[in-house]
């Protein structure tokens, strides 16, 4: 039945064409409230923000853009999250992508640049038209589509203190009929980490008090490679046909050193570990895609069909040198290989079959196998040989499966607006710990139903309603029950039982402009059952143990506002802040019955017009203390300054910014339990400094930059 919803959306489209053409459609109340490049704009179930509508856009990249956005938080590590939760799903022009992986997004996230993004659209109830994957909802970015006459496109470099450097190109070429593009893009950062971890805890063997300290420092220089590449052309009665083809590429070589000294009572341990990682990842795929109309713009069939391969290896030697007790030396090795293919096809019908009234529907099916592989051999000084240690190999495989159909009606009534939709998934996820001979399964078939309303006060003023029930499925690495050495203390397994999260989450909104002015406001509720979290335990006087379990109730609620205004012409200034109450039930884990705290976060930038070339723009962001089952996340801030200058009749911007301005970048994580207190902390090496320009060539009016490139990433 899935196979012959295209063909059935097809024909009864087709059968439709002979009715007269409706009456111009009524676009969605969109109000732009901001004129500068980065406006912001609101329709009913998604807020979008602009980077910029031609070539040159922004001098920043992804990453920096989201800092700024009202909603969305950049961790000290590099991944987002929409109001503290970390489960959000990012997609590229409303689909997801190999870029995307949750592997590698934080890299390209920062990397990839502003100027090659349209829009960036925040979806936190998304409709039953996306995946309800996500419990925090959607990060879309909308890549720059319209393809000038001629050759246009820019280019970019940058480099900085500690031999930090990077260089991108974008460009397109439309010579009429068809169209080509083009994006690459390549960076060489510097990653020196310093992570320090305390713990106090009763020997579960002993029965005495332990305690342990440990000191990890890491250099690594990541190489991060981007390439896309684009055609589009006229197929005649077809439509418009369309291909795409993207390979990402990430290599380093790490070299780390721990120092662990710890005791159990009076008996002292003192040892340490060298460590030395080359490893890669490579991502690539391919996408092809029919767009049809059927006589007009706003009536139109959507096929696409689109491959992945991901690959990663790592090759990790360690060399373990005992002081007390003294021990001779260890050395092992251990490798870990991802293969991970799959495979999408969907069909998108949009139909705007009169004013006031547009319906959407369409289908989706994923297939995805993952690969995991895991080698460990010890060396043997006796023989002089290695041997295969099967405590650290495992072998594990995770096939999964999802078929979709949805269905959105929009219709409005005078000032009233109303969305409602339903999505109807089946889910077959199949795990097989190969090593272990442990095969376990999950089928489960769901409807997601959504509702979006929207009511116009004024021309200036917008009141909404929104709701939207959401998933949050297992990660593959979350459902493998092998143990993994992350360190000679740590281990860490997944759960094979481990169940998807559900989330339900309403949201109404006020949206209010007057002049250079506008305030957004938002109450937001969310009531999830069976929210992953982490648990560690005590194994021994020398080991932890971390899993993943399924809390028993979650639930947040509280507010968020965000302003736009000009104090004086040449200044324009953005702020934000959401505060809310997060409750914990964990009392299915044997913790406390229920855990509650009020946390917030905010932000703030502002740009200064110097004169018509120069700017200096400043950004702050501080997220207060979270809550976790077993202890609780400490606050972060970080802040950044930076100054461009525009010359050659703005065709090259210059640019000097300085990321962590303050050096306060960091991460603590604290477990307190009646039998464990862990201080757990993560810095990365001072304040960047960076120096770039870039370029503008081809036709096209020419826009003002103004996002700057800050480096956040811990």
């Amino acid at each position: 039945m899935w196979r012959l919803l295209p063909l059935a959306l097809l024909a009864a489209s087709a059968a439709g064409q002979s009715a007269p053409a409706p009456s111009p459609p009524i676009v969605m109340s969109e109000v732009d409230v901001n004129e500068r490049a980065q406006a912001q704009l609101n329709s009913i179930d998604r807020k979008v923000y602009v980077v910029g509508r031609d070539v040159q856009g922004a001098t920043g990249t992804a990453a920096d853009v989201l800092q700024n956005i009202p909603s969305v938080e950049v961790s000290v590590d590099g991944n987002v999250a929409l109001r503290g939760d970390s489960h959000v799903q990012v997609l590229i022009d409303g689909r997801p992508s190999s870029l995307m992986s949750s592997v590698n997004r934080a890299d390209v996230l920062s990397s990839l640049p502003a100027d090659s993004i349209e829009r960036i659209e925040i979806i936190t109830n998304p409709s039953a038209k996306f995946r309800p994957d996500g419990s925090a909802g959607i990060i879309n970015l909308v890549m720059k589509k319209q393809r000038k006459p001629g050759l246009s496109g820019t280019v970019r470099v940058t480099g900085g203190n500690d031999d930090r450097w990077g260089g991108s190109f974008s460009g397109s070429y439309n010579p009429g009929g068809f169209g080509l593009g083009a994006d690459l893009d390549v960076r060489k950062d510097d990653r020196d980490r310093v992570t320090t971890e305390r713990r106090t805890y009763v020997d579960p063997a002993t029965g005495l008090p332990a305690t342990e300290q440990t000191t990890t420092t890491e250099q690594f220089r990541p190489l991060f490679k981007i390439g896309q590449a684009e055609v589009d052309a006229d197929a005649g009665a077809l439509g418009q046909l369309s291909g795409s083809v993207s390979y990402t590429d990430r290599r380093q070589h790490r070299h780390a050193s721990e120092m662990l000294v710890s005791a159990v009572g009076t008996v002292p341990t003192d040892f340490d570990r060298l460590r030395d990682d080359p490893e890669y990842e490579r991502d690539g795929e391919a996408r092809i895609a029919l767009d049809h109309e059927f006589g007009r713009k706003d009536h139109t069939l959507n096929l696409t069909f689109r491959w992945e391969h991901d690959t990663e290896r790592d090759y990790n030697l360690y060399t373990d040198v005992f002081s007390a007790p003294a021990s001779p030396t260890a050395f092992t090795r251990t490798l870990v290989e991802f293969n991970v293919p799959s495979t999408e096809i969907s069909a998108d019908y949009s139909n705007t079959l009169d004013a006031n009234r547009k319906l959407e529907a369409g289908f989706d099916r994923l297939d995805e196998r993952w690969n995991k592989n895991v080698l460990g051999t010890d060396f043997d000084p006796a023989t002089g040989l290695w041997t295969i240690d099967p405590l650290a190999s495992n072998g594990f495989v995770s096939d999964q499966v999802i078929t979709a159909a949805y269905a959105t009606y929009e219709q409005k009534f005078g000032r009233f607006t109303g969305m409602p939709g339903l999505r109807l998934e089946t889910a077959q996820i199949e795990t097989d710990q190969v090593t272990q001979g442990v095969v376990m399964g999950q089928r489960y078939s769901r409807a997601y139903p959504t509702l979006h309303l929207a009511y116009a006060l004024s021309d200036v003023q917008q009141l909404q309603l929104n709701y939207s029930e959401r998933i949050n499925r297992p990660d593959n690495s979350e459902l493998n029950p092998f143990s993994e050495f992350q360190d000679p203390t740590s281990l860490r397994l997944g759960n094979p039982r481990l169940r998807p999260e559900t989330v339900h989450s309403i949201e109404a909104g006020d949206q209010y402009k007057r002049g250079d002015t506008t305030l957004l406001g938002a109450l937001f509720y969310r009531d999830a059952f069976d929210s992953f979290t982490t648990v560690t335990q005590v194994v021994d006087s020398m080991t932890l143990v971390t899993t993943n379990e399924n809390l028993g109730h979650n639930q947040s609620g509280g507010a968020e506002l965000a302003a736009t205004f000009s104090p004086w012409k040449p200044f324009t200034l953005n702020a934000s802040a959401s505060g809310y109450y997060n409750q914990i039930d964990a009392s299915n884990l044997g913790f406390s019955s229920k855990r509650g705290t009020y946390t917030w976060s905010g932000k703030i930038s502002g740009q200064y017009d110097w004169d018509k070339a120069t700017a200096v723009q400043f950004s702050a962001n501080y997220s207060n203390r979270r809550l976790t089952p077993q202890g609780y996340r400490l606050p972060t801030f970080v802040a950044n300054i930076g100054l461009k200058h525009e010359i050659l009749s703005k065709k090259l911007a210059v640019f000097l910014t300085v990321s962590d301005l303050f050096n306060s970048l960091r991460e603590e994580t604290r477990l307190d339990t009646p039998t464990l207190h862990d201080v757990y902390v993560r810095r990365r090496s001072a304040r960047f400094f960076s120096l770039g320009a870039i370029y503008t060539f081809g036709s096209g009016k020419k826009k003002k930059p103004d996002t700057l490139e800050f480096d956040n990433k811990l």
